[in-house]
C-alpha cells in the first residue's frame, strides 16, 4: 500500500514522465517570444530626462541669442590679399604657370579672361626675363598674373586684381622707391611690394627677403611699375 502510494505520488510521477516522455525543442521564434515576455521591461535612466530637458533649453537659448551675437570682424583686406598672392606665387614656383601665354600676343585673351586690361605692360629686359602670363582667381576676384625670372634665378610674380572696398595701403610699411611709395610686406618667407593704381590692387612677389635682395627687388619694382598700367576692363 505504501509502495503504490509512493509510485503514484506527484514527485514520482513527474520523474517518470521526465525520463520516459520524448522532448522536442521549441521553434526559435517561440523561444524569442517567451524570453522577451519573461524579461523585465527596460527602464529609462533617471538622469536621461533632465539631460534632455537641459539640451532642449540650451538649443532654444542659442536660437534666440544667435541674431544678436556680433559677427566675426573680417581680417584686413591687405592681409587677405597678401596671403592669396603669396600662395599663388608659391604654387607657381612648385608647379609652374597654368597657362604659358606670351605677351603681347595674348593680351586680348588675358583681358577677356582676367577682367584686367593692360594698355602698357612690362615684357622683360636684360635683368628680368618674361616667363608667362595667365589669368588668376584670388579672393573671389578675377585678375592677371605675370611671371618673371631675374638673372640670379629669382622668380617674381606681378599680380593685378580689382581693389576690394576698404583696401588701403598700410602707411607704416611704405617705402620710397623713386616717385612711388608702395608698402613692403613679408609673409611665409616671401616679400611683396603692394600698391594701388586707381581701382586696381597690384602686387610684386618674390623670395628676395635679405637686405641685399630687397634693394634689388626695389629696382625690379621700378622697372615693372614704370611700364605697366592695369585698368579694369569692364
Amino acid at each position: 500500500m505504501s509502495d503504490r502510494f509512493d509510485e503514484s505520488s506527484d514527485e514520482t510521477l513527474g520523474r517518470r514522465l521526465s525520463g520516459e516522455l520524448p522532448r522536442y525543442a521549441a521553434p526559435p521564434r517561440l523561444r524569442v517570444t517567451i524570453l522577451e515576455a519573461a524579461s523585465p521591461p527596460r527602464r529609462r535612466p533617471a538622469w536621461l530626462a533632465p539631460l534632455l530637458a537641459a539640451a532642449a533649453t540650451a538649443m532654444v537659448v542659442a536660437l534666440v541669442a544667435l541674431p544678436v551675437v556680433p559677427r566675426i570682424v573680417p581680417s584686413d583686406p591687405v592681409d587677405r590679399y597678401m596671403r592669396a598672392v603669396v600662395s599663388e606665387h608659391a604654387r607657381t614656383l612648385m608647379w609652374g604657370a597654368r597657362h604659358s601665354e606670351i605677351l603681347p600676343a595674348a593680351l586680348p585673351w588675358l583681358t577677356q579672361e582676367s577682367g584686367i586690361a593692360l594698355p602698357q605692360v612690362f615684357v622683360g629686359d636684360e635683368r628680368l626675363e618674361f616667363v608667362a602670363a595667365e589669368p588668376v582667381y584670388l579672393e573671389r576676384q578675377r585678375g592677371v598674373a605675370i611671371h618673371y625670372r631675374d638673372v640670379d634665378g629669382h622668380m617674381l610674380t606681378y599680380i593685378a586684381l580689382p581693389a576690394a572696398a576698404g583696401l588701403t595701403i598700410p602707411e607704416p610699411d611704405r617705402v620710397q622707391i623713386g616717385r612711388w611709395r608702395p608698402a613692403l610686406l613679408r609673409d611665409s618667407g616671401f616679400a611683396a611690394l603692394v600698391w594701388k593704381q586707381k581701382d586696381v590692387a597690384c602686387f610684386l612677389v618674390s623670395d628676395m627677403v635679405s637686405a641685399d635682395d630687397v634693394e634689388t627687388f626695389k629696382e625690379y619694382f621700378a622697372r615693372v611699375r614704370a611700364t605697366t598700367e592695369p585698368v579694369p576692363a569692364y
